[in-house]
Parts: C-alpha cells; structure tokens; sequence
C-alpha cells in the first residue's frame, strides 16, 4: 500500500544532535542546536518559570482542552510584548493573534493562511541567504513559491541595499520573510536606522512583510528586539508576526507560539482571526496548555515579570561576555590566522565563523566540538571550563 514512500531529505541539524548526543567524550562541546545552555552545559530553567510552576500545580487546573485560538489572557501578554502595551494597532483592534505550536506552527499557520489567500495564493516567497532551514519547506509544503536573495556573507555583512531594492522590484503581494532580532543563523540583525528605511520602502511598495521573531530579549532587549515590527505598526503597515516563547521563557518542549496578522481595520482583523480560528481547529484544534499557563502567570504578576526580565538581561549579558571571552581568546592570545570580528559584531545565540566545512568536520572528529558545517556556532554551548578548549582547537585546524 506504501510502496511509493521514499526516505524523507535529511535534516541537518537532526543529525548533528545525534552526533552530540552520542558523543561520549569528556572533551565534548555541543555548539550546535539552538537552545541556550548554562555554565554546566545543560539545560537553564528560568527562575521565574520555577516559580509559576508552583503557582499553577497550588491551582491544579486539569487538563482539560484550552479555547482554540488560545487563553486571551496569554495572547493579549503575547500581543503587548511584541508591540507595546500603548500599541496603536493593538489599541484599535487590529490584530488577529491565535496561539500556535511554537513559533514553527506560527509561522505554518501564517503560511497557511496566506496560501489560502486570495491576495496571496501562488505568490513568492523571498528567503533570504542564509536563513532558518525551516522556511523553505514550511512555505513550499503549502504551495507558495519559493525565491531566495542574499541576506548576509562573512566579508560583506548585510546586504542591505539589496533588501531595498528587493522591496521596490519584487512583484505585487510578494512576501519577505524577515528575522525581527537575533537572526539565525548569523546574528547580524538590522539597525534602527535601516529597519526605519526599510519601513518605508514597504508602505511605497504592495509587498508583505513576515516577522519571525525566536529571540525577544536576547539581542539587545525586550523592546529593542522589536523595533522593527514596532515601527511598521506605526506607519500603519498590515504584515504577519510569528512568535516563539521557546528561547527567552526556557519552555522549548512545552511549544508555546503565537501568530499574529495586522488587518486594515477592526473588521478585517475580526474576519482573519476567524479564518485563523478555522485553521487551528481543523489542524490541531488546540495548541498546548502548560507552557501558555506558565507564561500568563509570570506576566500576570508584576513580581515575576521582574524577575523574568531581570533574568533574561543576565542570560543576554552572559551571551556577550562569551563573545568577547571567545574573541580574546583566539585573537589577542593565540592570534590565529583570519577575520574574527564577526565573533564580536553580532548578536544573540548565533554567529557563524570564518573557517570552511571540512574545518568544521575536523572539529568534530578530531576535537569532539559539535558544529553544523556551515561555521554557525550556538554561542550559549561556550562556558567557563571549555574557551581554551574551543579557541585551541580553532588554532589547531585553521593553522593545519
């Protein structure tokens, strides 16, 4: 009955965590999923989750099924994140907003919606190089059209100009999908200066920005990390936000998400959140409970809203200070061969090094260091007892 089923493509980050996980050498540094580590190199439970855990186990509120779109409590903490609590759209009612699974069901739910669009369906979508290797076939599985454009190299940086001019050329109802902070996998986000720019070259042109949005908090901070959905919001732009509560709440198996569409008005935003409501419930008709619960209850309390931001500047904090302690390590001490500023000049848990695939396999092999080969590093995996370890064996393979 199944004779036609084929092997699925591989996955490489699936196999990377295989390799990691397998890998039982004490000399073993896992720099490659995207999950922020501790000092120990395990898994950091926030303390304001430990905290809302207890809450809600005193409550014991069962586990029977959450609404549809999501508890409006979560989703309106999740829609005051993401704009502001004096956000004009959110004020006016313009925002549809449903919870998701994650921020990958927030952007399948996004791409769902917009492939079932009349406006929209067999548009182009515009990735950009390099990117999040779920794009592709998250946009693609639902039939729209897949175009790539070149985002960011090592040597160049941004390229910036080329965005803009992407904008003004691309065909009507085009849509770009852009990292709102701490892009993945590079690090190298946008300035305020060029997301105003950019802003603008959206309201002259019918093109439609997509958000994704990983990493709130751990670029340059809770407000500054959405700058740029922000300022389209001011200028009256309609666009889709995917958002994720995996990285900055800790909460990455509980797949807490939420997608939200700004409409042209009150009406048109009523009649998507409809439409959205009809996708969830034919899809999974209901996103997970526990981690939504967990993230309500910090944001409820101002108290633990505290502690959780405080907490998350620490994690941002130490972020850098692994970046700079990495960057001094194999410049100022070893002084290996090459350009390793982009170590310093980007931000969040990524940045990807100057040294090619198959030093990335030696790496591997040879150091018990985990690494995608394309040089992208999680900057989290670094800690105290292992920056000599990194920054040598970097000297080792560059210079061999």
């Amino acid at each position: 009955m199944f004779q036609s089923a084929r092997p699925g493509p591989p996955d490489p980050m699936f196999t990377l965590k295989k390799l990691a996980d397998g890998d039982t050498s004490p000399n073993k540094v896992d720099l490659g999923i995207g999950v922020y580590r501790n000092e120990q190199a395990g898994y950091h439970e926030l303390e304001a989750i430990k905290q809302a855990k207890k809450i809600l186990d005193a409550r014991n509120p069962g586990h029977d099924y959450e609404v549809t779109v999501g508890n409006p409590t979560f989703l309106k903490h999740a829609t005051q994140l993401i704009f502001g609590s004096s956000s004009k759209v959110f004020q006016d009612k313009k925002v549809a907003s449903v919870q998701t699974i994650s921020g990958t069901g927030a952007n399948h739910i996004g791409a769902l919606f917009l492939s079932r669009s009349a406006e929209f369906s067999g548009k182009t979508v515009y990735i950009g190089i390099p990117a999040w290797g779920n794009y592709d076939p998250i946009f693609s599985l639902v039939g729209l059209e897949i175009a790539k454009y070149k985002y960011y190299d090592i040597e160049h940086g941004v390229y910036f100009p080329e965005m803009l001019q992407l904008v003004k050329s691309a065909p009507a109802k085009s849509i770009l999908i852009l990292q709102s902070c701490c892009h993945n996998p590079t690090g190298a986000d946008l300035t305020k200066d060029q997301w105003d720019q950019l802003a603008d070259a959206f309201k002259e042109n019918d093109v439609l920005p997509f958000f994704d949005i990983a990493y709130q908090g751990l670029g340059a901070g809770i407000d500054e990390d959405a700058y740029g959905i922000r300022r389209f919001a001011e200028l009256g732009l309609e666009f889709v936000v995917a958002q994720s509560f995996a990285k900055n709440f800790g909460l990455y198996g509980e797949r807490a998400g939420v997608l939200h569409i700004i409409g042209k008005d009150e009406e048109n935003a009523r009649n998507i959140g409809d439409q959205l409501r009809c996708l969830v419930r034919w899809e999974f008709s209901s996103s997970p409970a526990y981690g939504s619960r967990l993230v309500t209850i910090i944001l409820d309390d101002a108290g633990l809203t505290k502690i959780w931001r405080d907490e998350l500047d620490t994690m941002k904090e130490r972020l850098l200070y692994n970046r700079r302690t990495l960057y001094n390590a194999v410049v100022n001490e070893l002084k290996v061969p090459g350009n390793w500023e982009v170590i310093t000049s980007t931000t969040g848990l990524f940045c990807i090094l100057p040294i090619t695939p198959q030093q990335c396999v030696l790496l591997r092999e040879r150091h018990h260091i985990h690494l995608p080969e394309s040089g992208r590093i999680n900057v989290a995996g670094l800690n105290k007892s292992n920056f000599d370890y990194v920054a040598k064996a970097l000297q080792d393979v560059v210079g061999n």
